[in-house]
């Protein structure tokens, strides 16, 4: 499957409202979802959904919550899209959280520990990368950092910085 056919639920998901309790909101997300996997499934796409830091949302923070989601769900094309900046703020380890998400990993967002361009902060990306690989991800490494200092610096200092941990892959 190619990325065009995956979309992202990120903040989209919302949150909690005043006088809603977390049950009701989890059992809304739960319907939605169903019926969205239900309805992407006959069209052949898969929804990626994206574990966010706690400031951002009150749902859904880390893969072992994204996990019991996706299993009350039960759509085999609902998935995760792991960010290195939301696992850096809400998982203890981000290599044992890959290897959690398994083959339910979609989609992978880098971004450094301040929200700037991989190799800026203090994420030891190689590690990372390497974990991927050992897991058996295949799909794409994509940024969604910062433009600092702007657009293009920062997706060029990604990349050359990317490439210099990136483990080599013998073929």
């Amino acid at each position: 499957m190619c990325i065009r056919d995956r979309i992202v639920i990120g903040l989209l998901r919302g949150v909690v409202q005043p006088g809603v309790t977390y049950r009701q909101a989890m059992a809304w997300m739960v319907d939605a979802l169903r019926e969205c996997a239900y309805a992407a499934a006959a069209v052949g796409v898969r929804l990626c959904l994206e574990p966010l830091n706690r400031y951002e949302t009150d749902l859904i923070h880390t893969v072992a919550e994204g996990l019991d989601l996706i299993e009350q769900v039960g759509a085999d094309n609902l998935g995760l899209l792991l960010d290195t900046f939301h696992m850096n703020i809400e998982e203890a380890d981000m290599a044992a959280a890959i290897r959690e998400a398994g083959d339910r990993l979609f989609h992978f967002h880098v971004a450094d520990s301040n929200r700037r361009y991989p190799g800026a902060g203090h994420i030891d990306f190689g590690h990372l990368l390497g974990t991927l690989a050992e897991a058996g991800y295949e799909g794409f490494v994509s940024g969604e950092f910062l433009p600092w200092p702007d657009a293009n610096t920062a997706a060029e200092r990604a990349i050359s910085y990317l490439r210099s941990v990136a483990p080599r892959v013998s073929s």
